[in-house]
């Protein structure tokens, strides 16, 4: 189990969560602010710090953006707690440095199954990390030349732009060689609510969604109809991690934070994507639409097959494959194109 640093200004928040963290077995320290929680991260190290956003002084932002400061603190994981009506903030704080958040009220296993997640995320790419390394070392010990360290990270440089290069025309479209489409339906058949102010009910549900994606680093969020289609880059977000992963990550966000009477699906799919700038020189309005192809195609059809299948979050093969050692999959089935996808489970190690 692990040493966690616990700061919460509300002292009857904090003992449920620290009596919740301590019977899982971690190690619990406590800080009643944000000053004493540096100091306190500062002389012990913790491996987890799960801070509160909104207290007097210091804020959870302040106190993310003063340990990632640090160098001997900046790689220790941090959640921040925060309340739904601070969501135009949540993203200041991911892009701050935090690792995850929980919405209050959030029940004590969800912080446990946080910390255990975040934890998980950060074996495996010091792992990465420590196997790469591993390898340039041995090349250049091999063949004993410098020149030969300098091809390698040239050509790996190369790849990544490769893959990942953002590029826009002079008309203002946008291309993507490759890049994570994630498709939500957050509110499924309206046809059960005949007396629900749908127009409202969708506002709420898309605005929600839209804070979620971008704090997970979406690069795009745009209406698709009742859904929503979200574009994750390597270029944008949190540089350190893959778009891969902050896409799933996203993905179980949002089948999280869905009222328990709704069945939300997320569909993913890895491919190249077209962003058309549209512009109205009259109105004075500008932005982006999402060009038809073949990545679009293919999610939408993974959504379908995601909903009438009962799967909350379903992906493409391919992107599943990516990432296997990251996630759990479920039940097998083919889209009505003949695409092999795959129902990714709550239980991966990036829910």
């Amino acid at each position: 189990m692990a040493a966690v640093l616990l700061i919460e200004d509300d002292d009857a928040q904090r003992f449920v969560a620290s009596f919740a963290l301590k019977k899982a077995g971690h190690a619990v320290e406590e800080a009643s602010d944000g000053p004493q929680g540096v100091a306190k991260a500062r002389a012990s190290r913790p491996e987890v710090i799960v801070c509160d956003v909104m207290m007097p002084g210091m804020t959870g932002y302040e106190v993310v953006a003063t340990l990632r400061a640090d160098p001997h603190l900046a790689t220790v994981p941090m959640i921040l707690l925060t309340a739904m009506s601070d969501r135009k903030h949540m993203r200041q704080g991911m892009s701050a440095g935090a690792d995850d958040y929980l919405t209050k009220p959030y029940r004590p296993d969800e912080l446990c199954e946080s910390i255990t997640s975040v934890l998980a995320r950060r074996q495996v790419q010091q792992e990465a990390f420590m196997n790469s390394m591993s390898n340039v070392v041995e090349d250049a010990l091999e063949q004993q030349k410098e020149s030969l360290g300098k091809q390698y990270e040239s050509r790996l440089i190369t790849e990544i732009n490769a893959r990942w290069t953002r590029r826009a025309n002079q008309d203002g479209d946008v291309v993507y060689g490759s890049a994570i489409v994630l498709m939500a339906d957050l509110i499924g058949s309206l046809q059960a609510e005949p007396s629900a102010d749908v127009p409202q009910l969708v506002r709420q549900v898309q605005q929600s969604a839209r804070d979620t994606l971008y704090l997970f680093g979406a690069a795009h969020v745009i209406p698709f109809g009742t859904e929503l289609m979200a574009v994750f880059a390597g270029d944008e977000g949190t540089l350190t991690t893959p778009p891969e992963l902050r896409a799933l990550r996203a993905a179980f966000a949002l089948t999280k934070a869905a009222p328990k009477e709704r069945q939300p699906v997320v569909a993913l799919h890895a491919g190249p994507v077209t962003l058309v700038a549209v512009h109205d020189e009259l109105h004075g309005d500008q932005g982006h639409t999402l060009a038809p192809g073949e990545s679009i195609t293919c999610v939408s059809a993974l959504r379908e097959l995601a909903g009438s299948s009962g799967w909350r979050v379903g992906a493409s093969q391919a992107l599943a494959d990516s990432l296997d050692k990251l996630m759990t999959t479920g039940r097998k089935s083919v889209t009505r194109r003949g695409d092999p996808a795959v129902e990714v489970l709550p239980a991966t190690a990036l829910a």
